[in-house]
């Protein structure tokens, strides 16, 4: 197969094409092995880390399965391209439309307590998250760990035991909604620069500490994210 280096410009998404590319010209079938993280990062001349985050999405996916000490293995598609079921299938709808509401009960008024209970050394881990999810983006990432701790921080941050002890409970199905997120504002041109300045303004509105200001952004922020996934849930 003739390999050509990956561009940088939504580099996950070319990473997931690519892969999908290797596999039909390849003719790997379900339940064959494909290549290592490693491997596949020296063939498209990318980075390990970008691998491993298109493979975490993957795998998210149910498209391979990690056996460990055997490998990567493709699981059965069922006729689906790899491009369509990472879009469609990440969460059912009725999961979704859960966390969309959990998020959107829990981290507004989490916001609102951060702004007045976080200390300095929060606030800075917060503005920290902020940046690396920017720097991930410029990079051609994802951000879904950055992402996450952005929002985790403003938790932790919120002085309040049991959102932090539900929010734990529930990170698996949180993250899992944050790739759903993402994988749609791929498709939506501009809308990661839209998503950096909505979380500058949670930012400011903590570094104010303005309750009223940090939640309604916390909530415009959240209602974007849900108009974008419904609106390309399908496409």
């Amino acid at each position: 197969m003739a390999l050509k280096p990956i561009k940088k410009k939504r580099l996950f998404e070319e990473i997931i094409l690519a892969i999908e590319e290797y596999i039909h010209e390849e003719g790997i079938r379900s339940g064959e092995r494909l290549p290592s993280e490693n491997e596949l990062s020296e063939l498209f001349q990318v980075s390990k880390t970008a691998v491993r985050e298109a493979m975490s999405v993957l795998h998210a996916n149910g498209i391979i399965e990690k056996r460990s000490g055997a490998g990567i293995f493709l699981k059965d598609l069922h006729g689906e391209s790899i491009a369509k079921k990472v879009t469609n299938n990440l969460l059912d709808r009725k999961e979704l439309q859960e966390i969309i509401e959990f998020r959107r009960g829990i981290e507004v008024e989490a916001a609102a307590l951060a702004a007045t209970r976080a200390t300095k050394e929060e606030l800075d881990m917060i503005i920290q998250a902020h940046q690396k999810q920017i720097e991930a983006h410029k990079s051609g990432e994802l951000g879904i760990e950055e992402d996450y701790m952005f929002h985790y921080s403003i938790i932790i941050a919120s002085h309040n035991t049991i959102y932090k002890d539900v929010f734990d409970k529930v990170s698996t199905k949180f993250e899992e909604g944050i790739k759903v997120s993402k994988l749609q504002s791929a498709k939506v041109p501009g809308r990661f620069e839209e998503g950096y300045k909505e979380h500058e303004k949670i930012v400011q509105a903590l570094k104010k500490q303005d309750p009223k200001a940090a939640a309604d952004a916390m909530r415009y922020h959240l209602d974007q994210n849900e108009r974008k996934i419904w609106a390309h849930r399908n496409r």
